[in-house]
């Protein structure tokens, strides 16, 4: 009785240790996740184009004079913009230092072809009160071949912000994140036969929450090939992908909880047509438009 005793306890000490190992994991999701896929390109398809990829002596010469811009007549020689005015872009770079503190390293990553477009990126690497961050400058060519940063990846937009949409009274957005596979199915979502469920994360917010999308939709279909690598075992980051997606919170849904309307993306560049439309798993060699989808 002793021996049966002392397993249950062995048994529960190790539940409740499990139990906190997950939970530190998922409060770390949001700052490590961008890191540990920074390295990795969303979908592994490299795509043949008219438009050479900058050297990698070329690209990290863009990224680091782009860093230094503070005149806005000069942001359009390195970034795409999507309606983003040049003073706004200005005052992003202005308030990096703040934000995510000294840059500390730039990092080649080369072809990260996703979303229908030549995608070549490098980390920009900084460091605030001794913790490393990073954000992804992915760099894209537009129609004559000239490679630019994508503002909104770089800088991770979303519209309206994550206070405004984790709001009581919010609820409606599009979102930069990184996704996982989840299944917590609750509320409105509670019917794991109808709904499929992904964990969604950014270096922007504390918050780990939960995206639904129905099966056998558009959005259902697009989410499977973002994942598609999953099974490959080489693939260490197949568990890990970034998405542009649009949210909304319906009535009865926990603040964390939301459905997944549109997939507008596969990574964080937006493409002339969004990945959940018919057609959008080929490549168009040329540019997303300046406005991309809304």
């Amino acid at each position: 009785m002793l021996l049966a005793w002392s397993s249950v306890l062995v048994v529960l000490a190790l539940s409740v240790l499990a139990f906190f190992v997950v939970v530190w994991l998922r409060a770390q999701m949001g700052r490590k996740a961008a890191a540990e896929l920074a390295t990795a390109p969303a979908m592994q398809r490299h795509k043949v184009s008219q438009f050479p990829s900058p050297s990698e002596q070329d690209a990290l010469a863009l990224v680091k004079n782009a860093m230094a811009v503070r005149d806005p007549a000069n942001v359009g020689e390195y970034f795409r913009l999507a309606g983003t005015a040049p003073a706004a872009v200005v005052s992003f770079l202005e308030g990096m230092r703040d934000l995510d503190g000294e840059i500390s390293g730039y990092q080649w990553l080369s072809s990260m072809d996703a979303n229908q477009l030549l995608i070549d990126g490098v980390l920009v690497s900084t460091t605030r009160d001794g913790t490393p961050r990073n954000r992804l400058a992915l760099l894209t060519p537009d129609e004559h071949g000239v490679w630019k940063i994508d503002f909104d990846a770089f800088a991770r937009t979303v519209r309206p912000s994550w206070e405004e949409l984790l709001a009581e009274d919010g609820g409606k957005g599009v979102v930069r994140v990184i996704l996982a596979k989840d299944s917590y199915f609750n509320g409105p979502f509670k019917d794991d036969g109808e709904w499929q469920c992904y964990g969604m994360a950014s270096p922007d917010s504390e918050k780990i929450l939960l995206g639904y999308c129905r099966k056998d939709t558009p959005q259902a279909h697009a989410l499977s090939l973002v994942f598609h690598q999953e099974e490959e075992p080489q693939n260490a980051h197949s568990r890990l992908k970034r998405a542009t997606l649009e949210l909304r919170r319906p009535q009865g849904a926990e603040a964390r909880q939301f459905e997944i309307t549109r997939v507008l993306a596969e990574d964080w560049v937006l493409a002339d047509k969004a990945f959940d439309e018919p057609g959008a798993g080929t490549l168009s060699p040329g540019l997303p438009p300046e406005g991309g989808p809304n």
